[in-house]
């Protein structure tokens, strides 16, 4: 036999098909003929021969310890025989090895499908419960169900030796028994160990260098000459890149930053915040500030092609529609009902509806509105005092004075606090002692009295009060003698020859009224609204409203003359009030209230309130804080080092509001209403001009009765106490303490 004719070679089955196993038979020749026979034979037996075929094969490809010795002299003889050398035989293992990419697995891994006899695919089996088949085999052809068996069967079923190993097919309809093979594999499935054959320490080789390669491979250091800059433009290039570094222009981030997953399930702003960010950083820009465009709104009921009843216009309803301004419509089209989506006509109004949102889009700035998310609600409030720890204020009502018919428009509370002087709609000016509430004195007019104003100087018994077109001056007899000494030299004094011809002064000579303290008496052509007197006493101003230009006048007590400053004026004057130190002149007209410099005649500022229409005005004592009362309910709080608009703006009236006014000495101040409250405020003033005035709500007082829709139409403090004086429509004095 020939040395080609020696090795036999067998091949497995179609399973094992990919490795061959050779055997060297050189020296029993008989045996390999034995086993040519053999292998024809398996050929023609059934394919259930496999198994113990393969088992056969890797049984001699193991090969057997005992015969060790036999296989190395075996492996002599064919390497003699074949000349091939040691070396050569290991780069053909080798070579093996590196090629066969199922080199880890074994020959016996082989695919489920071959052992697969139903082609339903991927279907759920439920879906043949009904049917007397499970499926189709690869012909098409129906496989049938199994017998089903009892709970006797299946009890006879646990005396076979292999029903430990015996699992349901059920996509097949039948049971399976695991061999060794795959019981071994479930156990290292279990254990976590490699493959059967796999081996995880085998020994590692290096492969035989490649006669394709031309690089050779080095790990040699890399010499520092090679990091030396080489040429003058290369040290040039240098120098500006340390520069760069130094300055602060080129940021080196040896941290690789990592990025976010994009969360799909997040918030809406999260995922755009994200998606930001991102973007910024892919795109490389720096100080990027993109806003998205806003969303548009989605079309509500009203917009259907079958709104409910309640969204279709009527006759007048429509008409009032087409009346009003295309601005204040609440949508730009009719609602109308259609049967059916088929009626529904073209929407002649798309065109022009996406080309101005083109336009807003293009030329529209954004901006962008941080939302804050506020847990509690009373976080939004401002941290302030109890009122409990900022008494004394007026609390309750003490006392009433009574005597008055009709309303009683005005009261004033002389410089020492004992007397009270009020002027009503009954045409009486009367005076009351404080603590009793008795009535001193009272004097009859001839028409309604305007406004009562004791003069601030504590030395003067003076008394000025406005009766429609004539203020009184008036020295009602209360004080001793040195008063009344000092009040005679001021009012004995001649006048001036030079008189104002609008404003004329006269001395009283009835004889009845010189009884009742009536001195001077100051016509003007038009009804006199409100008086205010300097915080000297020797000057007051009044004003007109119905005058137009010439509304305010400033009147000089001691030379009995009278000057008008302002000669234009666009809007009617409303109130005016003196400073208290400095000779500054505020003059309220409805809605702006000009702050002038006596002495440089000129204007100094203006507090712009946005009033629609300002009632009343009252300084500071320490001059630096002005407050605003307006028929529109509102009070206005101006801080002049802050600002020409409104520091607080308070909006707790429901009626117009008729008096503000600050205490001469404690940090009060206070606002009446004809919705019939007095409001009773904190507010204090910081000589540090970092800290802005502290308003804390007190008290509401609410005592008086409604009249013809008036309510509270005066207030005053006390000079010295913490006591508020109101007077009202419903012709009542009353003091709260």
């Amino acid at each position: 036999m020939n040395k080609q004719q020696k090795k036999v070679k067998y091949e497995k089955p179609k399973e094992v098909e990919e490795e061959k196993v050779e055997f060297n038979l050189e020296e029993n020749p008989s045996e390999s003929e034995q086993e040519e026979s053999d292998s024809d034979n398996i050929d023609e037996n059934d394919s259930s021969n496999d198994d113990d075929l393969s088992l056969n094969l890797d049984f001699k490809e193991q090969g057997d310890e005992n015969n060790t010795e036999d296989n190395e002299d075996d492996e002599d003889d064919d390497e003699e025989e074949s000349g091939e050398s040691e070396s050569d035989k290991e780069n053909n293992i080798t070579k093996r090895w590196t090629d066969d990419p199922n080199q880890f697995y074994d020959d016996e891994d082989s695919s489920e499908d071959e052992s697969l006899v139903n082609r339903i695919g991927n279907v759920p089996i439920e879906w043949y419960d009904d049917y007397d088949h499970i499926g189709y085999d690869v012909n098409g052809q129906k496989i049938m169900k199994a017998e089903a068996k009892d709970s006797l069967d299946r009890f006879l079923d646990q005396t076979d030796p292999n029903f430990w190993r015996t699992v349901y097919d059920k996509v097949n309809d039948k049971k399976v028994v695991l061999s060794d093979e795959d019981m071994a594999l479930l156990k290292s499935i279990q254990n976590r160990t490699y493959a059967p054959g796999f081996d995880s320490h085998e020994q590692w080789y290096v492969p035989e260098p490649s006669p394709d390669r031309i690089h050779p491979l080095s790990n040699a250091p890399v010499p520092k000459r090679s990091f030396l800059p080489h040429g003058t433009h290369e040290e040039r290039t240098i120098r500006k890149m340390v520069h760069a570094i130094r300055m602060g222009w080129v940021k080196i981030n040896n941290k690789p930053k990592k990025k976010s997953e994009y969360d799909i399930w997040g918030e809406e702003e999260e995922k755009e915040k994200q998606y930001q960010d991102e973007y910024i950083q892919s795109t490389k820009i720096k100080n990027i500030n993109r806003i998205p465009a806003p969303k548009q709104k989605l079309p509500s009921n009203v917009e259907s092609f079958n709104p409910p009843e309640e969204y279709l216009l009527n006759q007048q309803e429509l008409k009032a529609w087409r009346l009003m301004d295309p601005s204040e419509r609440p949508h730009n089209f009719i609602p109308q009902k259609y049967p059916f989506l088929r009626q529904i006509p073209e929407y002649r109004y798309l065109v022009k509806e996406r080309f101005e949102r083109c336009l807003d889009l293009y030329l529209c700035p954004r901006v962008r509105k941080v939302k804050h998310f506020i847990k509690e609600p009373k976080a939004l409030l401002p941290e302030l005092p109890k009122p409990q720890d900022l008494r004394p204020f007026p609390s309750s009502e003490a006392l009433q004075f009574l005597g008055h018919t009709a309303r009683v428009r005005s009261i004033s509370i002389s410089p020492n606090g004992q007397w009270l002087a009020s002027g009503s709609d009954d045409m009486t000016i009367k005076i009351w002692e404080v603590t009793t509430t008795r009535c001193v004195y009272s004097a009859k007019v001839d028409n309604e009295v305007l406004c009562v104003q004791w003069n601030p100087n504590p030395l003067l018994n003076i008394l000025a009060a406005t009766v429609k077109n004539s203020c009184f001056i008036i020295a009602p007899p209360l004080y001793g003698p040195e008063q009344t000494e000092e009040t005679e030299k001021i009012l004995a004094k001649p006048a001036e020859k030079k008189q104002n011809p609008v404003v004329k002064w006269y001395t009283i000579k009835d004889q009845t009224k010189i009884d009742q303290g009536f001195r001077l008496e100051i016509q003007c052509p038009f009804s006199l609204k409100t008086l205010t007197w300097h915080n000297k006493g020797d000057y007051f101003s009044t004003t007109s409203p119905d005058e137009g230009t010439r509304s305010v006048k400033i009147h000089h007590l001691s030379k009995r003359a009278s000057q008008t400053p302002f000669r234009k004026s666009k809007t009617p004057n409303q109130v005016t009030k003196f400073h208290p130190t400095k000779p500054i002149f505020f003059v309220a007209d409805q809605n702006i209230v000009r702050v002038y410099d006596l002495l440089k005649q000129e204007l100094i500022k203006k507090l712009i309130s946005g009033c629609r229409y300002i009632s009343s005005i009252d300084i500071h004592p320490l001059g630096d804080n002005v407050i605003l009362g307006g028929y529109d309910k509102r009070v206005f709080w101006f801080d002049l080092d802050l600002s020409v608009r409104p520091y607080k703006i308070l909006n707790y009236h429901t009626q117009a509001v008729r008096k503000v006014i600050y205490h001469p000495q404690l940090p009060l101040f206070a606002s009446c209403s004809d919705d019939l409250s007095i409001h009773i405020f904190h507010g204090m003033v910081y000589d540090d001009l970092m800290k802005n005035a502290l308003i804390v709500p007190l008290k509401i007082l609410k005592t008086h009765q409604d009249n013809a829709g008036l309510g509270v139409l005066d207030i005053i403090f006390h000079p010295k106490q913490p006591w508020i004086f109101s007077s009202g429509a419903d012709s009542t004095i009353r003091l709260y303490t």
